[in-house]
């Protein structure tokens, strides 16, 4: 066997240098498709929370062109939480399923119609009998908080104010809804908001 066939005969394959490139340079391109995936998940959950929240808060004014009244015994300008027992309270007269003497739904409209939650996000939780109602859960697994007009007056104090720029009183709403978002902290860029 002559120099040259030993050469070529030794280059039939990848060395080891060339195949760890081509797979450092593959983990880089999955890691770019990944951000990006996650990036669009992230975007289709906030939209799916900004659904939640607007039926949510229609169903509120719903209620309040019904009634005159807001679905609330005592509305305070303190936010409820839809996992709190005053939120609960809320989304049982928006779903028709008050118990006891008072009734504020007396003609027992559905207001609410969101769909059920899987594993406490994006929707009611009915506990894990199926039956009791427990809260409403954004697409990320956090709470929704309700804010009203307590005083009837079409004015609420901006209860997630993130920028300095944001209004501090929210005219022309009977409630308005929202939740933490994506991080899960309040007063932040990403909270999901219906105004």
């Amino acid at each position: 066997m002559n120099m040259k066939n030993q050469i070529l005969s030794r280059r039939r394959g990848f060395t080891l240098v060339e195949l760890l490139i081509v797979i450092a340079i593959i983990m880089v391109l999955a890691a770019l498709g990944f951000a990006g995936v996650t990036r669009a998940l992230k975007r289709a959950k906030s939209v799916q929370s900004l659904n939640l929240a607007t039926g949510l808060a229609q169903s509120i004014n719903s209620f309040y062109d019904e009634y005159g009244s807001l679905p609330a015994t005592a509305p305070t300008r303190d936010p409820l939480s839809t996992s709190a027992a005053g939120g609960v309270d809320v989304l049982r007269v928006l779903l028709a399923l008050e118990t006891g003497n008072t009734t504020l739904n007396t003609r027992g409209i559905r207001f609410l119609d969101p769909k059920q939650a899987k594993g406490k996000k994006g929707g009611i939780d009915f506990g894990a009998n199926g039956a009791t109602l427990t809260a409403m859960y954004d697409a990320f697994g956090f709470p929704f908080y309700i804010a009203f007009d307590e005083d009837y007056n079409d004015e609420i104090q901006n209860p997630d104010k993130v920028k300095a720029t944001d209004p501090d009183i929210l005219r022309g709403f009977k409630a308005v809804v929202y939740s933490a978002g994506a991080d899960g902290v309040l007063n932040t860029t990403d909270d999901v908001k219906t105004w």
